[in-house]
């Protein structure tokens, strides 16, 4: 497997400092990046593509979102937004769309704030599902894989808008947060065992059970995360199914969203995955 780091901790600098964003990635040992669009925009790909080059990197996946029910009140939207970005990829090696669907525009209050109700319904569930799957279906007909990645609210009502991706959504694959994931209470290391060929991609995360324990909303516990190492996560077991699972193929993409902006914390964790596994 390769090892990447994501992007988003530097918001906007990847668009407006993308070289020396890219120099100091390199410098901390991954083998490639996550990059948002919603920071880097759709238009640049060549120019991404050449200092990547330059830099010994790869695009490890380009980060897509959208709202949940805009797959059923607008789903033009969603497609144009996919087929941006499966233009985008074209000139990349590795053709992965990382796409999250958005519970609200604002999730920081997730979900005490409340949600759609359609989300929480099992018919809406399946049909958003199946409309994101033709989607993928289309995007895969361009080389280009649909990798839904995941927060806490796929795994509210016991996993309803997960499984319905699993169950519905063949066509898809996952970009799987294993602490989203672990945090909600869905073993990340089970998860990978039991859908091996749906999963290729991970975001790799850490967290102290006891801390995140006691959050309530999303930014809390988007605020509990800690570096690789400094949690409970079991790296030694969820890396080695990762290593199992993916061979020389998939991505384990270490994200760092809040905290210190710092590319050493990168440095740290990249050689902590390797020194994991041997």
């Amino acid at each position: 497997m390769k090892i990447g780091c994501h992007a988003v901790l530097f918001t906007d600098r990847i668009a407006k400092e993308t070289e020396e964003v890219l120099k100091e990635f390199e410098k901390t040992g991954c083998q490639g990046v996550e990059i948002g669009a919603r920071f880097f925009g759709v238009e640049k790909s060549s120019y991404l593509k050449e200092l990547l080059d330059q830099y010994h990197l790869q695009l490890a996946g380009l980060h897509v979102s959208a709202l949940w029910t805009d797959l059923l009140d607008d789903p033009q939207k969603v497609e144009e937004a996919v087929g941006k970005a499966v233009e985008f990829l074209q000139v990349m090696p590795n053709k992965n769309i990382i796409f999250t669907g958005m519970a609200q525009n604002d999730p920081s209050q997730h979900p005490e704030e409340g949600i759609d109700p359609r989300l929480s319904d099992p018919a809406a569930a399946e049909k958003m599902a199946g409309k994101l799957n033709k989607i993928a279906a289309k995007a895969k007909e361009s080389g280009v894989s649909i990798n839904y990645h995941n927060h806490c609210w796929e795994f509210d009502q016991d996993g309803l808008l997960f499984m319905a991706l699993i169950h519905h959504a063949p066509e898809v694959r996952f970009a799987l947060d294993t602490g989203w994931a672990a945090g909600s209470g869905w073993d990340p290391a089970d998860l990978l065992e039991k859908y091996p060929d749906r999963i290729s991609y991970v975001h790799l995360r850490d967290f102290k059970k006891e801390d995140m324990e006691k959050c309530r909303t999303f930014a809390e516990k988007q605020d509990n995360y800690v570096d690789l190492g400094k949690g409970n996560m079991d790296y030694e077991r969820l890396l080695s199914v990762i290593k199992k699972n993916f061979g020389d193929n998939g991505w384990a993409v270490i994200e760092y969203e809040k905290g210190k902006v710092d590319f050493e914390r990168y440095t740290k964790a990249v050689s902590y995955v390797r020194e994991i596994l041997g």
